[in-house]
């Protein structure tokens, strides 16, 4: 009894090892896919989101963040802070500061954002051994901003997308209802008490 228990274990161990050796020469001579970054520039995917930054309005020049601490109050694990300074024409953040070491991605902060001030990138690129040096503060996140591509979403877009499409015009007209009287139907013939 405890021999066929033994060989059976075998069998199963020994067809695991083939299988395993098989999918290894299968894939032997298969074209690596490997990308040698940094050597080679890797293509990013049109939708793909990686790095935070802040932007500037393209027309007046002027940093599109006013201040309203809504992507600080939005963000899960508390990474953003934001202290607002006070303007005669608008608002503006007087510092801006990211922990990026922390930062989930989740991309709430740019949903929230109403002037599309934050954003994500295309790109991931920001290497260093030092976590110091993660702690992103306004500047930083401009100058992010302005080395890197932009990625297609920002919060009026995504916010767009997410609003419910206009319920379509009727074909055609629906039949006039009738009175309350007449929808319930027939009523019940009274019994005598």
């Amino acid at each position: 009894m405890g021999s066929k228990n033994g060989g059976t274990e075998i069998i199963t161990i020994v067809g695991a090892v083939l299988r395993a050796m098989g999918a290894t020469l299968k894939n032997l001579f298969r074209k690596p896919i490997t990308v040698h970054y940094p050597d080679k520039e890797r293509k990013y995917p049109s939708r793909y989101r990686g790095l935070l930054a802040l932007t500037y309005d393209k027309e007046t020049g002027e940093e599109n963040c006013i201040g309203c601490r809504l992507c600080e109050y939005v963000c899960p694990p508390a990474v953003i802070k934001v202290e607002m300074l006070k303007s005669e024409k608008r608002n503006y953040a007087k510092t801006f500061s990211l922990e990026l070491y922390a930062c989930e991605f989740c991309e709430l902060c740019v949903q929230v954002c109403p002037t599309d001030a934050i954003v994500m990138m295309k790109s991931f690129d920001m290497p260093t051994a030092d976590r110091r040096e993660m702690l992103l503060d306004k500047d930083r996140l401009h100058r992010i901003g302005l080395d890197y591509e932009a990625s297609w979403a920002t919060g009026n877009k995504l916010r767009d997308m997410q609003t419910p499409p206009k319920a379509a015009a009727p074909a055609h007209k629906p039949a006039p209802t009738t009175s309350g009287a007449d929808a319930a139907g027939p009523r019940p013939a009274e019994t005598p008490a």
